[in-house]
């Protein structure tokens, strides 16, 4: 694509009103350009202070500065139409960039260095438009034009001239750039590009075998294989001699792999001789093999200078220096024509190689290594015009490396001990006075630093840190800065804040410490730690970054409509700055912008195709987000809908009734790495009834109960059913059966128990040590992984003892967990839903852990062991357990712990309701309602003591006709039956004790009428609660189980279940339109649920993956809520922009008018201003 340029207009010459104002005509202007070189700008001081004047005057002036850059440009465009079309983006955003880049020239003005390499970035930046002489005067003109008018005499005579020698040096360095850098910047990227890829070095072998001929040839001529115009920067003979060796050794090397090496030897041998003798045989030999060896040699640029360094005899310590540079060469040479980013990279790189020894580090032998290297990888495209440019470039760097390389270990040294020696009153003080100045110097400040003063001070501590830190670790601190710089774009601060920041902190050091050097040095890393972070906010402001910061849906979309189809997942996932990355929608998830956060769900779960394929985010969100569906448990669970949502493609057309669906499930079921994921988990843990139903989790549960759990849960579950049958055969049916004459009867009885005991207490034994050890080697893997954090796997013996402390404190803190659940201290609603959704799987292994401990007791207390020394053994009969009618205590005790084990033994089949959602729901509304028979329970208990304790005192000597009141324990069993309704005599049998009649009927009409009629009442609530969500309940119990039964699957069964759902297959959508993989097909009823639209987005045009998706007419007509738009909210937000842009030109036109002479421009203006709006509205 051709570089933009600015023709030359004859609109451009100056007015008779410019002659007499500034002092010559266009001729006298234009030859005061300097467009062939690049100096410094010499004014007087005197003129200097006049243009920085005449700049802060219309500063203060009632205009803002952003209104006076568009009245400028308004200017500029009537001067030099022609201009129009090289600026692709808004009048306004120009405007605002171009008094800003003003400004920061006129800030320096004084100093001629700076405003050079100020200058010089502008260059850099405009290399891609060719700027022309008459473009630079209009716009000169225009300049001092909408001064003049906004000035008027505050504008003096020198001021005039200073800005206009100011606007010719830059001008004329624009011009300068654009004609002597932009074929060298070209140069360097491309064949840097090339050199980066590892190209195949067949070709380059062979043209280095040309060469080394050529060169042998003309080795006593001097000439090279390639004239080099004069002027142009040519190979030293150091550099040639070793293409020279390299080409040989290429040449033999790789033949020594392909043949005998007894005969690749003699051939090498013969070949590096040169013999004349060995014939066209031997010749066409050689050949062979170095095309072969050629053929398979395939290197790296890194491969090839570290080859190109050895050859040339470099040391291993200058090897190390040089990897340095090479690390960060890449963003060298992509940067050049960022004047800003190379001298960050060069000062980077400076502290970098000042680490090694002085005497090491010999900057041309990198020179050397580096041309060496791309003139081997480009052997066809070297040319004069890539040697010049590489020399350039490497004497651009070296000039910068050269002059900084001796400061980086001396400031270093000076800041850190003067660092070190500030005690913390001075550097209280310090930091107060920071805040004193900086809040002078810039009072927009205020709005932004908010935060506490103890905040404030830690802020302005770590920057005397990171000061100190970038000297002593360079590349972890650019990665640091930039992962900060990265968390500044979503805080949304402006970088305007930074230079009077800076400024401010330097003043303040200058005043505090007295050693030049010190204040240097800081100033000198506190200067690169500023660029490094408004570099890394200003790459990282994207425009779907600013929508988060606004939380606006509309400017996201008005983002991410330009972006190209294969990369608009990426331009919402992923923000790179250097090896920095930062996700936007996760910034959105923890910065609250939910609603940018459900728009950007919705567009990467919406299928977009064309004719050739189908571009669905769901695989780019997962790579991106592994544990998305955790971080919106976490943090956005109402979410979490729009994602399982999007994960299902429902077809709009019915076949008998019944609709197609696909559930693209593979990422929330299977990991990266093909293990479980924690999807399921996370969902269930929500406790939300409603979120479990979704028929995405729905159809992820069922998958994994069939294929998965259900035989697992079965062979578990079944051995409690036998467990019970063979407890029920030992300790109630055979022993009734039992007769003296059938002792085998106690054989049978022995080994029912024996197997109760073994088998029985043995598989509950080792499933709650099983849950016991998973809990604990969980728990030590996440203690340890915090603690290690240089993250190599292995911890020293003080590592242990703190990793065992922090799971000493984590096992109290589940202990008293767990006594909190049990005392149930104010559960709130999300977790009252979560204990009802976990209760059955909590009270399955409470159960059998009761189970457990009971036939432990019962094993202590088992009558055939301790009679074991009878004659007729086996018996549980003998003098320790007495005899059938009389048993001693060790027989009653086991007898009781036998009836309770029983019990525990039918409640655990409980678990078995797992099988039938209605059943499991059904016995969750059982569970559930206890809890108010439990309060009804305990205010009745309440009512029986304080009534019977009352009666039992006052009637002693009351008959016991009506029921036996003489004592406590009678009183309170005589009250509860006739609470229950099982008293059986009359109430006119108190009749004659009318206080005892009085009493009862009181504790009566408390406990029944109203207890017993309120439980009713909190029944039906508790129901009522419960019914709604009573299969969602259910659902989740199944979840949970799922969850905790998944952590003893197998690989090898998890593998086959994974392998059997087939997620590469391509799913259809339609018949015979194969679309996306990584779902499961299905079809449910087409009444359930409604799809009268298709699903499906799809586009007509090109089918190129770098195209933008078209807009359509049904994308126009959304709202920012993806809704259908109402065309009256429409069009009241047209009036409103009509309004507002009416208002603004208001405001520009008395400055436009003034500048340009009249009204007829303004006018024209805001009839194209009403076409942008018209055009913009379409």
């Amino acid at each position: 694509m051709a570089p933009k340029s600015l023709p030359r207009a004859a609109g451009a010459d100056a007015t008779s009103e410019d002659k007499r104002r500034f002092g010559g005509g266009p001729q006298e202007s234009i030859d005061s350009f300097d467009t062939t070189s690049f100096e410094f700008l010499a004014l007087p001081l005197e003129v200097v202070h006049e243009v920085q004047a005449s700049w802060s005057a219309l500063s203060a002036s009632n205009q803002a500065l952003d209104q006076i850059g568009r009245t400028i440009f308004n200017v500029f465009f009537e001067r030099f139409p022609e201009a129009r079309g090289l600026f692709a983006s808004s009048k306004s955003a120009h405007a605002a960039k171009f008094i800003k880049a003003l400004g920061n020239i006129v800030a320096v003005l004084e100093d001629p260095a700076e405003v050079k390499i100020g200058v010089q970035s502008l260059g850099f930046k405009h290399i891609g438009i060719e700027v022309t002489i008459p473009a630079v005067l209009a716009l000169r003109v225009a300049v001092l034009q909408v001064m003049h008018t906004s000035l008027g005499d505050q504008l003096s005579a020198s001021a005039a001239e200073g800005w206009a020698q100011l606007l010719n040096y830059c001008g004329g360095a624009l011009i300068f750039f654009r004609s002597t850098l932009a074929d060298r910047v070209r140069v360097l990227k491309e064949s840097w590009t090339i050199a980066q890829k590892g190209t195949n070095l067949q070709a380059g072998t062979q043209g280095a075998t040309k060469d080394s001929a050529e060169e042998g040839s003309g080795e006593h001529s001097g000439e090279s294989g390639k004239s080099v115009p004069q002027g142009s920067a040519t190979a030293t003979d150091e550099e040639k001699v070793s293409m020279s060796r390299f080409q040989r050794m290429m040449g033999r090397g790789k033949m020594r792999k392909t043949v005998n090496q007894e005969d690749t030897a003699h051939s090498a041998m013969d070949a590096d001789e040169g013999c004349s003798d060995s014939g066209d045989e031997s010749a066409k030999f050689h050949q062979q093999q170095q095309q072969q060896a050629a053929a398979v040699m395939t290197t790296s640029f890194e491969e090839m200078f570290s080859i190109n360094a050895s050859v040339m005899g470099v040391k291993k310590s200058s090897l190390e220096w040089m990897t340095e540079v090479l690390g960060t060469f890449d963003s060298v040479v992509m940067n050049v024509n960022d004047w800003d980013r190379f001298q960050e990279e060069c000062d980077v790189l400076t502290i970098r190689i000042s680490k090694y020894a002085a005497g090491t580090v010999i900057l041309k032998q990198f020179r050397g290594c580096l041309l060496a290297a791309l003139r081997s990888l480009l052997p066809k495209d070297w040319s004069s015009a890539h040697e010049d440019a590489w020399t350039w470039l490497w004497e651009s760097v070296a000039k910068v490396l050269t002059d900084n390389l001796e400061k980086p270990p001396t400031y270093e040294k000076a800041y850190e001990a003067a660092l070190t020696g500030m005690d913390e009153n001075h550097k209280f003080k310090l930091r107060a006075d920071l805040y004193t100045r900086f809040f002078e110097v810039a009072p927009a400040g205020q709005d932004y630093f908010k935060q506490s003063n103890t905040r404030l001070h830690f802020i302005a501590e770590r920057v005397l840190e990171m000061s100190l830190e970038i000297y002593q670790s360079p590349k972890q601190m650019v990665s640091l800065i930039s992962a900060l710089g990265l968390r500044h774009v979503g805080f949304g601060i402006p970088t305007d804040l930074f230079p009077p920041f800076i400024k401010s902190y330097i003043e303040i050091m200058t005043k505090y410490v007295e050693d030049e050097t010190v204040v240097q040095a800081f100033a000198w890393s506190l200067r690169l730690v500023a660029k490094i972070l408004v570099r890394t906010i200003h790459e990282g402001s994207t425009v779907v970054m600013k929508s988060i910061n606004c939380n606006s849906v509309k400017l996201l979309k008005r983002a991410i409509i330009a972006a190209p189809r294969k990369l608009r997942a990426m331009w919402m996932l992923d923000v790179q700055v250097g090896d920095q990355h930062i996700s936007p929608l996760a910034w959105s998830i923890e910065s609250g912008s939910l609603k940018v956060t459900e728009a950007v769900l919705n567009d990467l779960l919406t299928i977009r195709a064309d004719r050739m394929r189908y571009y669905y985010g769901v695989d780019t969100l997962w790579s991106r987000h592994p544990d998305i569906v955790k971080k919106l448990q976490q943090e956005a669970p109402m979410l979490l809908t729009t994602l399982l949502e999007g994960l299902i493609w429902r077809s709009h057309r019915t076949v008998d009734g019944m609709r197609r669906v696909n559930y693209y499930v593979k990422h929330v079921l299977v990991k990266a790495d093909g293990t479980f994921a924690d999807a399921l988990e996370c969902v269930s843990g929500t406790g939300d009834p409603t979120l479990v139903s979704h028929p995405t989790v729905a159809l992820l549960a069922d998958c994994l109960w069939t294929g998965v759990v259900v035989r697992q849960f079965i062979s578990s579950r079944m051995w409690n059913v036998f467990s019970l049958g063979v407890f029920i055969m030992a300790q109630e049916v055979w022993p009734s059966w039992n007769v003296p004459e059938q002792p085998h009867y106690n054989w049978m009885i022995f080994c029912g128990r024996v197997f109760n005991y073994s088998v029985g207490m043995g598989r509950l034994a080792t499933f709650h040590l099983y849950r016991i050890w998973v809990w604990c080697r969980n728990t030590m893997r996440r203690i340890i992984k915090e603690i290690d954090t240089d993250g190599n796997g292995e911890i020293d013996y003080e590592e242990m003892k703190e990793a065992l402390q922090k799971f000493k404190e984590t096992v109290s803190e589940e202990v008293k967990k767990a006594i909190r659940a049990l005392k149930e201290e104010g559960p709130g609603v999300d977790e009252a839903k979560k204990a009802i959704a976990n209760r059955e799987k909590n009270m399955y292994n409470i159960i059998s852990f009761s189970l457990l401990v009971l036939l432990g007791v019962m094993l202590s207390h088992e009558p055939m062991f301790w009679c074991s020394d009878a004659e007729k053994w086996p018996t549980e009969y003998c003098d320790v357990t007495g005899e059938p009618g009389s048993p001693t205590d060790l027989k009653y005790r086991y007898s009781i712990f036998a009836m309770c084990a029983m019990a525990v033994h039918w409640l655990i089949l409980i678990d078995l309701a797992v099988f039938s959602t209605e059943i499991s729901a059904f016995l969750l509304v059982c569970g559930h309602v206890l809890a108010e028979v439990k309060q009804f329970l305990m205010a009745l208990t309440f009512l029986l003591f304080a009534f019977g304790s009352t009666i039992s005192i006052w009637c002693t000597d009351c008959p016991t006709m009506g029921g036996d009141f003489g004592d406590m324990p009678n009183a309170v069993i005589s009250l509860f039956a006739i609470t229950v309704g099982l008293y059986q005599g009359d109430f006119r049998q108190f009749q004659e004790n009318a206080l005892l009649l009085a009493l009862v009927t009181t504790f009566v009409s408390i406990s029944v009428v109203l207890l017993l009629n309120l439980l009713v009442a909190q029944l039906s609530r508790s129901y009522e609660y419960i019914y709604t969500d009573m299969l969602g309940f259910a659902r989740l119990n199944r979840a949970s189980l799922l969850v905790d039964a998944m952590e003893s699957c197998s690989r090898v069964r998890w593998r086959r279940f994974v392998k059997s759902l087939d997620f590469e297959k391509r799913l259809e959508f339609d018949e015979g339109d194969l679309g996306l993989s990584g779902g499961i097909a299905s079809a449910e009823p087409a009444s359930k649920h409604i799809q009268t639209r298709e699903a499906i987005r799809r586009y007509g045009g090109t089918t190129s993956g770098d195209a933008p998706w078209p807009i359509t007419q049904e994308d126009s007509n959304r709202n920012e809520d993806g809704e259908e738009a109402d065309q009256l909210d429409e069009m009241e937000e047209l009036v409103n922009k009509i309004a507002r842009r009416v208002n603004q030109l208001t405001l520009d036109a008395p400055s436009a008018a003034a500048a340009l002479g009249g009204s007829s421009k303004l006018s024209q203006d805001m009839s194209s201003m009403s076409g942008e709006d018209e055009s913009q509205t379409e």
